[in-house]
């Protein structure tokens, strides 16, 4: 026989398998390495918080594990992690200032239900509001604080107060302990 004969009758189907077999055998080890160091590794790093972790690089300095990018992708990337924040920043404003508006129409609406129950109740006297009289300002003073941190417009505010103001010299009005100017004046003339 020769030569060329004998390796490939050698170079059978036996002789491939244990190739493959070996090949398969060292990529595992090789991942069982790799996974306990990257266990060992992973324990030892701190957690940067947003899915990445500080690595050692083969040198032993510590470095930030960050996408490779270059030119317009990373300006791209750094516009929408500004983005990003700006979104993260909006949305904890905006719940801020949903609070403060809730708070201004819940003190509104107690100064004019308080005052609404009065109109039902009767009152003699003004000492008569003065429950409501202290709803009322607390109502003002937190329209003027939303106000002031730019939550409502000025014009808003003063809107709003008087409203409040309006229904409640109505019912000074409808109970006869207030007189405006004009009917006076009307008065006097006829």
């Amino acid at each position: 026989m020769e030569v060329q004969q004998i390796v490939r009758e050698r170079s059978g189907a036996s002789t491939w398998l244990q190739c493959a077999i070996g090949f398969v055998v060292g990529i595992i080890g090789v991942v069982a390495i790799a996974s306990l160091l990257g266990a060992r590794a992973d324990s030892q790093a701190p957690e940067l918080g947003v899915g990445m972790t500080l690595a050692r690089n083969p040198a032993g300095s510590i470095a930030a594990m960050r996408p490779s990018l270059s030119g317009a992708e990373r300006d791209a990337w750094v516009a929408d992690v500004r983005l990003r924040k700006r979104d993260r920043q909006a949305e904890k404003s905006r719940m801020h200032n949903k609070a403060i508006r809730s708070a201004v129409r819940t003190r509104t609406k107690k100064a004019l239900r308080a005052i609404e129950e009065n109109k039902k109740a009767g009152i003699s006297s003004e000492s008569d509001l003065q429950a409501t009289d202290k709803l009322i300002s607390e109502a003002y003073k937190e329209i003027d604080k939303s106000v002031q941190k730019g939550i409502f417009k000025q014009n808003t505010g003063a809107r709003q107060k008087s409203r409040i103001a309006t229904w409640r010299k109505k019912l000074l009005i409808e109970s006869g302990l207030y007189t405006p100017a004009e009917a006076v004046e009307a008065q006097a003339t006829a």
